[in-house]
């Protein structure tokens, strides 16, 4: 065996099974899911980052970071505009243990 290279077994004994991170890890996952595909409807739409930065009154950067998933620095009516000018709409719901409140 090389001994340059750490043992399979040692490394996930060393990441451990920590439910946070998993959660975490996810998350950020689906945000960039969910970042490539408004990309791939603006880009179906052939239209570019700075056409929609014009229309809806941001920088081309802003856009690059909302469909690069660091979203969670834009404000709520920015991610609106950026939905609501490629035609779609946005639901901004609330969810609690039994319960959601939809808050727009």
């Amino acid at each position: 065996m090389n001994d340059m290279w750490p043992r399979w077994d040692e490394t996930r004994d060393h990441l451990g099974n920590d439910p946070g991170r998993v959660t975490d890890a996810r998350a950020e996952l689906e945000a960039e899911i969910a970042a490539y595909r408004l990309a791939e409807i603006r880009k179906g739409q052939h239209r570019t980052q700075a056409e929609l930065a014009d229309e809806i009154g941001v920088s081309q950067r802003r856009v690059s970071e909302i469909e690069s998933a660091d979203i969670s620095r834009a404000e709520v009516r920015t991610v609106s505009r950026y939905i609501e000018a490629l035609g779609g709409t946005m639901r901004l719901v609330a969810e609690f243990p039994g319960r959601s409140v939809e808050l727009r």
